[in-house]
């Protein structure tokens, strides 16, 4: 298991990757990567090692060598900063150049990157993801509805990249609808947040147009896995990321097949190298073929352990799940779920979805959450269109059990 992946591994140790003080008491030798059960004596690292420790501790880039210095956005604590070397960016484009050619990124497409300005790595890498493709873009960096109408107004936009959360916005000012159905968008790809079914319906609604998502994160370089024309799981390059599933309670891998917590190791030279880094990321892996035809492998994100429920029967609820049965009820807006001892909250904004004349159906609603949750104390709380802020990647859950 991993055979290839040790080889590598080895090849960049012998290099000195793993050279800089912030791997020093993790990686003891070379033993650690003969085999995959020597390899699994690493330490996990995780998110709060990196803001213990300096940026330049964390690589074994020399200067001449850095490409650029970006941050995190931050919505899980203090931001942390990331060095990314030459090697990274011919590395990302050919990740970008693999799956954006799948969805249909050409070099006539306008680009319309809707990214909030506290997002700096999801900004950056989608100017660099258009500009890989040969394709040009132009800036959104407060993407409220009329901003975007705006931009869309002056430029004829092909083709947006951004969070889920930002392109379903227009949904809080139905009177512009019509103008970004109208719009020349006819492809929206998404990132920087879950992207649930009943979402996805919406979005294709409200834009008129095919919308796919991408998965990634500010520790690798923004986009890391995304989907093909059949949007059957996120394609990611084996060659150059090894994804272990890790049982949250045992720390040992996962039966094939299984779900479990991510824990990343790329494979390559990389500015800030990710070796057994724990996150929070749940999730399935697929190595069937896809219909698509690509050979790499697939990924089925299922939520944040940070952001979720754990219910008697040991299942884990995520913030997903609740919004499509939300969505598929007609509401469509912000909500929150707070864990009380005697009952489970549910507070939604009573946004209906425009393709639908219907109004939610409360009984329902709490029918399917019963059912999801395995309790039969949900109360289910209709609140205001606005009474929540826009909620991108931040926790839906208060009080979680887990």
């Amino acid at each position: 298991m991993y055979e290839n992946e040790m080889e590598r591994l080895l090849e960049l140790y012998m290099s000195g990757l793993y050279g800089s003080p912030y791997y020093a008491k993790q990686v003891s030798g070379k033993d650690c990567f003969t085999s995959y059960e020597q390899f699994q004596s690493i330490p996990f690292s995780y998110k709060e090692d990196i803001r213990e420790s300096s940026i330049m501790d964390r690589t074994a880039t020399k200067s001449g060598d850095i490409f650029g210095i970006f941050s995190s956005s931050g919505t899980t604590g203090n931001k942390t900063y990331y060095i990314y070397n030459k090697k990274d960016k011919i590395v990302h484009e050919s990740f970008v150049k693999t799956y954006l050619t799948e969805i249909g990124i050409i070099p006539s497409d306008i680009g319309g990157i809707m990214a909030p300005i506290d997002t700096g790595v999801m900004a950056h890498t989608m100017m660099w993801e258009f500009t890989t493709m040969g394709a040009s873009y132009v800036n959104c960096p407060e993407p409220s509805p009329h901003n975007m109408i705006s931009v869309l107004d002056a430029v004829p936009v092909t083709v947006i990249a951004t969070r889920p959360n930002v392109v379903s916005s227009p949904i809080y000012t139905p009177e512009l609808i019509g103008r970004f159905r109208k719009s020349s968008v006819n492809k929206l790809i998404l990132g920087g947040g879950f992207l649930s079914s009943e979402r996805r319906k919406l979005i294709e609604y409200l834009w008129d147009a095919k919308c796919f998502n991408l998965f990634g994160m500010s520790e690798m370089f923004g986009p890391m896995a995304a989907e093909c024309q059949m949007r059957d799981g996120l394609h990611y390059l084996d060659n150059y990321l090894m994804i272990e599933l890790i049982d949250p309670t045992t720390g040992k891998p996962v039966p094939s097949g299984e779900p479990g917590v991510a824990v990343y190791t790329t494979l390559w030279d990389k500015g800030f190298p990710l070796l057994r880094y724990w996150t929070d990321d749940y999730m399935l892996l697929d190595h069937e073929n896809c219909k698509c035809g690509s050979q790499h492998p697939r990924l089925r994100y299922l939520g944040r352990l940070g952001d979720c429920h754990k219910t008697d029967d040991g299942r884990f609820v995520f913030p997903e799940q609740v919004e499509n049965i939300l969505f598929s009820n007609n509401l469509c807006g912000e909500y929150y779920i707070d864990i009380q001892p005697e009952c489970i909250i549910v507070s939604a904004e009573n946004v209906p979805a425009p393709y639908s004349s219907l109004t939610a159906d409360s009984y329902l609603v709490e029918d399917g959450l019963q059912e999801l949750f395995g309790a039969n104390d949900i109360k289910l709380n209709l609140v205001p269109a606005g009474t929540f802020a826009p909620n991108a990647h931040g926790k839906r859950f208060a009080n979680p059990k887990a």
